[in-house]
């Protein structure tokens, strides 16, 4: 798309709008590759080194496209072990991390692209740092902010550089009714690869819609694709599966839960025992999940839960009403292997300020012991999409069965039903409380040894 070998190429922007695991990133090295060497649909491009920028919205967003760029890369073996690439040696790759480098870059010395030079930056680098030198492409990996297209791409025109954009919109992006309404007036050309289309209400796998023309087997199976719509919330799929514009608007964000995850049954023994907090949309209120996590199978038990309701209460009532939540699950402070809470929620309108440290405070007094005794609450990881996967990933255990809720735990299972994806809501607060131990056990962060048995569950 764009290339000499394009019969309909003219120069303009280029938007690939494509469905997650589809293999967007394995194409784009490949024809990254191709434009560099001068070789496949680029063979008759305009001879000489060129310079390249990769931009996108995170270094960690642009890890998988730097993974494929090093996996297509010739190597060869050094002299006192490991591997190099041989048209760029200087380049250092990390798994899980990239090419090192500030900025990341690739110099390719040796074969038909010796002078070329690929560097990455991220959108928030600004115009500035990305169209500071002249450009042969600019590919911007995953959606763009719009003053980033006004400050950088009409610039790249001006120059004749060539702008290629692929991407899956989520809940997430930054606003993209700037670029659809730029490609339905013909301002960008565009291309649309879904991976499943809706029909009569389900969602069925479109595996021809994205098949190599080569005749290569499609990067991804059917079962995949069925597995991960069941994990999908609704709202999501026509992002992720359909290639679309616009998520869907649905009464339940949670779309994968079911009465079927309620359950009363014995936890396992050599659980992890968690007790993590949400401080609460509004200052006052607080949410506390008691979880149990069996890192064997990978499974969690909500066992109960302290909600705020509509009535705002200080850190000192908070404190009592978690310990009273321990000891009637019959478990005392110290088997609790990991505590997490949120940032602080600030006081506002007279509202009591909550906090972790004066929570910690509190329940060590009314342990009546030394508040130095007592765990720290640590605080979750948190950075842009983490809200969103977070619950993308709690859907997909719902609907895995590996999520179970006791009866008891009203609030949870009221929001679960009811919680319609309103960052705003109060129904998001146990939700999020219960998110928080989640994603700090699969992260790996919980590594204390598991000591949690309960009374009403064995």
């Amino acid at each position: 798309m764009g290339s000499p070998a394009d019969p309909e190429a003219d120069g303009r922007p280029l938007l690939w709008l494509g469905a997650n695991q589809i293999g967007k990133s394995y194409a784009q090295a490949a024809k990254l590759l191709h434009y560099i060497r001068r070789t496949g649909p680029y063979a008759l491009r305009r001879p000489g080194p060129v310079q390249i920028c990769i931009v996108s919205i995170s270094k960690e967003q642009i890890v998988p496209l730097m993974a494929k760029i090093w996996e297509l890369l010739p190597k060869r073996a050094k002299p006192h072990g490991g591997e190099e690439a041989i048209e760029c040696p200087e380049a250092r790759f990390g798994p899980g991390f990239g090419f090192r480098g500030k900025p990341p870059r690739l110099v390719f010395t040796s074969g038909q692209g010796a002078g070329s030079l690929v560097r990455f930056a991220t959108y928030k680098q600004g115009s500035g740092n990305i169209a500071g030198s002249t450009l042969d492409v600019l590919m911007l990996d995953e959606p763009p902010p719009e003053d980033l297209w006004g400050e950088v791409v009409l610039r790249m025109l001006r120059k004749s550089g060539q702008i290629w954009i692929t991407m899956t919109i989520t809940p997430d992006s930054p606003p993209q009714e700037w670029l659809k309404a730029k490609v339905e007036a013909g301002v960008v050309r565009s291309m649309a690869t879904p991976s499943a289309r809706e029909e009569g209400g389900k969602w069925v796998p479109d595996r021809d819609a994205f098949r190599p023309l080569d005749g290569t087997p499609p990067f991804i199976s059917r079962k995949s694709i069925l597995k991960a719509i069941g994990e999908t919330p609704e709202s999501e799929r026509p992002l992720r599966f359909g290639a679309a514009w616009d998520g869907a608007t649905t009464d339940r964000w949670l779309s994968a839960w079911t009465t079927a995850c309620i359950s009363d049954t014995p936890i396992p023994a050599g659980c992890i025992g968690m007790l993590s907090l949400d401080h609460g949309i509004r200052p006052g209120k607080q949410a506390a999940a008691l979880l149990a996590y069996h890192a064997a199978t990978a499974r969690f038990w909500l066992l109960d839960e302290v909600a705020g309701g509509d009535v705002a209460t200080s850190s000192q009532q908070d404190a009592a009403n978690i310990l009273e939540m321990l000891r009637r699950n019959g478990i005392t402070w110290y088997a609790i292997d990991f505590w997490i809470g949120d940032r602080s929620a600030a006081a506002t309108r007279g509202d009591a300020r909550k906090d972790n440290a004066a929570l910690r405070r509190y329940i060590a007094e009314e342990l009546r012991i030394n508040a130095d005794r007592f765990p720290r609450i640590e605080v979750p990881y948190k950075s842009a999409g983490t809200l969103t996967s977070g619950f993308r990933q709690l859907n997909a255990l719902f609907a895995s069965r590996t999520f179970l809720v006791h009866p008891r735990c009203t609030n949870f299972i009221k929001a679960c039903e009811r919680w319609n994806g309103d960052k705003r809501s109060g129904l998001k607060d146990i939700l999020d409380a219960a998110r928080y131990g989640m994603e700090t056990c699969l992260s790996g962060r919980t590594r204390l040894s598991a000591t949690v048995t309960t009374r009403q569950t064995r």
